[in-house]
């Protein structure tokens, strides 16, 4: 990745503003799927935000596992760790996965993005305080 590689403060500016963008989507049932993928992003991104591995510019994280593996690092309690893991879980599995398959209903949807936020956030503020 060289150069190009983001670091932390790029990635929670731009899962920041994934956040905001979803809940302006997310207001209306005919743009909750975008709404949904745009929380995976912040997820995603706030995930990059949180990672401070010695490598986190050059090691990006791309796969559900190394994601996974960045909230492992992290320096929190075990409750906050299972709330993490299970955040990233429901984002994955449920927003990204209905983005293709449709499975969930408007007010699933709904719910999961809105879980999807908090878990976003609540990583975000983990990242700050590193």
């Amino acid at each position: 990745m060289g150069c190009d590689a983001m670091n932390g403060e790029q990635h929670a500016a731009i899962s920041e503003m994934l956040i905001e963008t979803a809940k302006v989507l997310a207001r209306n049932p005919r743009t909750g799927l975008a709404a949904g993928e745009l929380v995976w992003g912040a997820a995603f991104h706030a995930c990059g935000a949180a990672d401070r591995h010695p490598d986190a510019q050059h090691r990006q994280p791309r796969t559900r596992r190394e994601l996974t593996q960045v909230i492992d690092r992290l320096l929190v309690n075990r409750q906050t760790r299972r709330y993490l893991l299970d955040g990233l879980n429901t984002v994955q599995r449920r927003l990204h996965n209905h983005f293709y398959a449709g499975q969930l209903s408007d007010n699933e949807l709904a719910e999961h993005i809105e879980i999807g936020i908090a878990f976003s956030k609540r990583l975000l503020q983990i990242a700050k305080q590193l």
